[in-house]
């Protein structure tokens, strides 16, 4: 029975144990077949999957970030690399040393008019400049699409896990779709404690956090990739209500009595389902992978 499991164990390493973790982040066979299994099945076998992990295993914390960083891959997939301009939009001027943001207050034909946003003490009595012919090329190289206010220094940051994650020059604007996270908000604070490319890993990923208030907090003022939610009701009231097109629900160690209104729900909206939970679940519709320790430790030491 021993040298089954160890095949079985072995035949997992070899197809699912590779890292691709580009941003160096610490990774184990085990969470690398998980994170696979995960890519799988959003992107591939569109299967509603649950792994099963033991209570007393030690690395949720690790195995929720490498996930996160992986969905984050999945979803920048899905960013517009042609944005579309709106009068009224936000903008930031990427060549200036100054803190220069700017609204889109015209479009012309095929050139673009903005106005520079005032603010602070010297709102009363400054005129603001204007830029009257600004072409779509110009506009789509040198500004950046912002909701309010952001530090540029976090633009460039997210230029570079772009860079190094798919060896593109390029900060998106906004994302075709995006995923919800479920999960307890003290793992999307601990994205915090997470050091890459010179800054932390939340404040890199383009995300929202959604209290069950309602109330928002934005990592980057830009179109986010990622939402994170506490509960399902909230992602329901906050995000899915709102006609925004969500291709993933992913759930890490959440209560189970919620997972039967996602089902419920998904044919109306179409997203896929994952999960990652210490809990025993017997839910219809729900296939779920059941990790031991001993194969866990078994994975781990081939």
């Amino acid at each position: 029975m021993q040298l089954l499991i160890e095949k079985y164990c072995q035949e997992l390493v070899t197809k699912f144990g590779g890292n691709r973790n580009e941003l160096h982040i610490p990774c184990t066979k085990f969470i690398s077949i998980n994170t696979n299994f995960m890519e799988k099945c959003l992107t591939q076998e569109r299967m509603n999957l649950f792994v099963q992990i033991p209570a007393s295993y030690r690395e949720k914390a690790l195995l929720f970030t490498n996930l996160v960083i992986r969905l984050t891959e999945i979803q920048f997939l899905e960013s517009e690399s042609e944005p579309a301009y709106e009068v009224g939009m936000i903008l930031k001027y990427m060549k200036s040393k100054k803190r220069t943001d700017l609204r889109l207050i015209k479009i012309d034909g095929d050139h673009y008019c903005l106005e520079e946003i005032v603010k602070g003490k010297k709102k009363p009595y400054y005129s603001p400049f204007v830029r009257p012919k600004v072409s779509y090329d110009e506009l789509k190289h040198n500004y950046q699409i912002i909701k309010k206010g952001t530090r540029k220094r976090r633009l460039i940051n997210l230029s570079n896990l772009f860079k190094t994650l798919f060896n593109m020059d390029f900060i998106p604007n906004s994302f075709r779709s995006k995923s919800i996270v479920i999960c307890k908000k003290s793992i999307w604070n601990s994205l915090s404690e997470i050091q890459i490319l010179n800054s932390n890993l939340r404040a890199l990923i383009p995300s929202t956090y959604f209290a069950k208030s309602g109330a928002e907090q934005a990592t980057i003022n830009i179109d986010p990739a990622l939402y994170f939610v506490p509960d399902y009701k909230t992602a329901f009231n906050s995000i899915l209500r709102t006609d925004e097109k969500i291709d993933n629900i992913v759930l890490f160690d959440c209560k189970p009595h919620q997972i039967p209104a996602i089902i419920m729900d998904q044919k109306d909206f179409g997203y896929n389902l994952f999960g990652v939970t210490t809990q025993t679940i017997e839910v219809e519709g729900v296939q779920i992978w059941r990790w031991l320790k001993e194969e866990i430790e078994m994975i781990n030491s081939l």
